[in-house]
């Protein structure tokens, strides 16, 4: 049936104005969509059932711009003529070939290829079609993780559709929990578990984050979860006691730029990153928890990058040797423990090596100079 919605649009200057003004749309209106439309400048729309555009929250916007560094450059609101939007949107997305998945809406007609996994998804009024790159990206790294890990315990938070939690009951064929704060969200995923035949496998709950009673009774070997940059960040530390020693956690939703927003606090809490996929500008991370609850955190724990999909980047030179450098090192190091040290052997048969000494030589920046002997030595040198 059709329906009447309004269509609600503002021009921000500054990338972190923006997602402040994002955060606060995204309470007001539901649904909000961003675009980089020229440098340091975007464009926000969303889709309300009602007006809401006021003087209140014109002024609430400029204010949240201008404390973010940035500014309020334009807002409007208009009426949409009645439409079939669920129709339009159907017409609108083809089916979709991500790895081996192959997701396609109710109106598709076709088959499945041959080997793919099949994923039925109408959208609705929730996110996640796989279209987004971010959607995109958390398929793939689900893929990946897939080929090198068995993963027993699984949860997807923030499941929008649910097709993240489909694609994993699917491709693992594990038991897993699929949460999201949303109720409209909920009821779309649960028609599209039940659609995809995955309901024995799938448990969709409606869930405050980590926080919810049925969530807290496990800890995850693998978490999902695609949702917004600042949503991630601020669930760290839940997210932190919710995965397994050694599990890993999928996180998207946010922008390459924005990734130090999520992976300090994530690295706070012992979990460090493992590998990242950028598609279009949007980064999905793949975190690794600790071994165990005493291992070392922060900087302290080995952080491996990886740049767009398939092409890694490689660690910093410094320090860096070839292999074969590293074999002769190797093997050298074994020699020298092999070979006794050299020192003074006497009657009764015992050696003596001289004693360690506290004191190191002075640099040759510091060495004192034939002629120089009131040349002052630098504090702290003894």
């Amino acid at each position: 049936m059709p329906n009447s919605l309004w269509h609600f649009l503002t021009r921000i200057r500054g990338a972190d104005a923006a997602n402040a003004v994002f955060g606060l749309l995204d309470e007001t209106a539901g649904a909000v969509s961003a675009f980089e439309t020229g440098l340091e400048e975007w464009r926000l729309e969303a889709y309300p059932r009602s007006p809401i555009l006021t003087p209140a929250l014109t002024a609430r916007l400029a204010m949240t711009a201008a404390a973010a560094g940035g500014a309020l450059i334009e807002i409007s609101e208009a009426r949409l003529s009645a439409r079939d939007w669920l129709a339009e949107n159907q017409l609108a997305f083809p089916p979709l070939r991500v790895g081996r998945f192959f997701i396609y809406g109710s109106h598709h007609r076709g088959r499945v290829p041959a080997g793919a996994i099949g994923i039925a998804v109408d959208a609705a009024t929730a996110f996640g079609t796989g279209e987004h790159p971010s959607t995109s990206g958390c398929l793939i790294a689900l893929e990946q993780l897939a080929r090198r890990h068995r993963f027993r315990s699984l949860l997807d938070v923030g499941t929008g559709t649910g097709i993240l939690a489909i694609a994993a009951a699917k491709l693992l064929r594990r038991k897993l929990l699929a949460g999201d704060i949303d109720a409209g969200a909920i009821k779309v995923a649960r028609h599209n578990v039940a659609r995809n035949g995955v309901a024995k496998l799938v448990q969709v709950r409606r869930a405050q984050g980590y926080r919810d009673r049925a969530l807290r009774k496990s800890r995850y070997d693998l978490i999902l979860s695609n949702i917004l940059a600042r949503p991630l960040a601020v669930l760290a530390a839940d997210l932190a006691r919710a995965l397994a020693p050694g599990g890993r956690a999928v996180l998207s939703g946010l922008l390459r730029r924005q990734e130090p927003i999520v992976l300090v606090p994530h690295r706070g809490c012992g979990i460090v990153l493992e590998h990242r996929l950028v598609i279009e500008g949007w980064s999905t991370l793949v975190l690794r928890g600790r071994l165990t609850p005493e291992m070392a955190t922060g900087a302290e724990a080995p952080i491996f990058e990886f740049g767009p999909i398939v092409r890694s980047v490689r660690l910093p030179s410094a320090g860096r040797t070839s292999r074969e450098s590293e074999a002769g090192s190797e093997a050298g190091m074994r020699g020298a423990r092999d070979r006794p040290r050299p020192g003074r052997r006497f009657a009764t048969g015992e050696f003596r090596y001289p004693q360690a000494r506290d004191r190191r030589a002075p640099s040759a920046r510091y060495r004192p100079v034939r002629g120089s002997a009131n040349r002052k030595k630098p504090s702290g040198l003894k």
